[in-house]
This record gives C-alpha cells, sequence and structure tokens, in this order.
C-alpha cells in the first residue's frame, strides 16, 4: 500500500498477472477490488471503484524486491492472489485490518492504518510533484477529492513574519502605514 497509494482492497486484489517486473521500470496494474457477496464471502471484482480507478503504477525498487521476494514463497492458489490466505482463497481487508491493528498493539501507532499509507502517498507524490500526479497515483479522477481528503495541510504556516512586521504600532520605522490597534490587540 505504501509503494502505490492503492486502497486496501485493490492491494489484496492483485494477481500475478497484473504485474509486469520484466519492464525497465517495473509495473503493476490495478485493475479490480475485493467485494463481499453475503454467502459467497469475498471475491475479487474485475473493476475498480470508478473508472479513473483502473492504472498502471510504476514500482518503487523497495516494492519490486519485496515481491520478489514474496513470489519465491508464495504459495500457488486458484486465483493467482499475490496476497493470498493460507487456504489460497482472498484475504479479507477487514481480517487484515484486524491484523494490523493487533501487530501495533502496545506501541505508538495506533493511528497507522492502511487508509494512512494512501494519505502519506498523495502528500509526498504532492510536494515532489503536484496534486495532479497524487490523483492519478491514487486513481481520483478529480484532484478536488485528492487535495481535499488525501493531501496533509501543513501544520506550520509560511513564514510572512516580514509582512506582518508592517502592523507593528510603536515609533520605529515601517515602510507603510498600520492600521492603530488597541494595545492588547499588538500580541
Amino acid at each position: 500500500m505504501l509503494a502505490t497509494g492503492a486502497r486496501i482492497g485493490e492491494i489484496l486484489a492483485l494477481r500475478w498477472e497484473d504485474l509486469n517486473l520484466a519492464a525497465e521500470r517495473p509495473t503493476l496494474t490495478i485493475c479490480g477490488t475485493l467485494v463481499f457477496v453475503k454467502g459467497q464471502g469475498f471475491f475479487r471484482q474485475p473493476w475498480t471503484k470508478s473508472d479513473a480507478g483502473w492504472r498502471m503504477v510504476v514500482l518503487p525498487r523497495f516494492a519490486v524486491g519485496m515481491i520478489m521476494t514474496r513470489k519465491l514463497v508464495a504459495a500457488d492458489n486458484p486465483h493467482d492472489a499475490i496476497f493470498a490466505s493460507r487456504r489460497g482463497t482472498w484475504l479479507s481487508p477487514n481480517n487484515v485490518r484486524r491484523q494490523w491493528r493487533e501487530a501495533r498493539a502496545d506501541t505508538d501507532l495506533a493511528w497507522v492504518t492502511p487508509h494512512t499509507f494512501r494519505k502519506t502517498v498523495a502528500t509526498l507524490i504532492k510536494e515532489e510533484t503536484n496534486t495532479k500526479s497524487a490523483a492519478a497515483q491514487l486513481g481520483h479522477s478529480s484532484e478536488e477529492v485528492t487535495a481535499t481528503y488525501y493531501i496533509a495541510k501543513p501544520a506550520q504556516a509560511p513564514d510572512v513574519s516580514d509582512i506582518l512586521e508592517r502592523l507593528r504600532t510603536d515609533h520605529g520605522s515601517r515602510q507603510h502605514p498600520a492600521p492603530a490597534l488597541p494595545n492588547d490587540a499588538q500580541g
């Protein structure tokens, strides 16, 4: 999830055939998601949440290494799933979330959820490139959704102290006249 920004259901629906590790820049095609049907369990839906969700992403090197290692030890399964259960079935997103909660128990990482990875990917891509690239990586049709819900807002405002210095009311030199403020408002 951290290597792609994909939704948990998209990651768990990945098949070995969705990978192209032989390419100069290895890719992963996100082209399905897991859905639950009452009485039948989980199955792979051969489309994503939206049309924009179908996408091919270039994998970072650390993901390629992890996937190649996984391929060496992965048991065959009837779904060709990269992330299959011990019985060869699709993994339940709810079970993966539960296992993730258990893995981070007794740590200060309770805030880290599968969705946190998605937001982290969006924020990093936006900081290094732009919101359009982040939206494309996440499979959003609009930059607005990505910007509103996925990209972290800076915790520190930009340094505009030189601009605000113009508002001081003492008799020091200033370039622009400042509005008169009551003394208790100067903090």
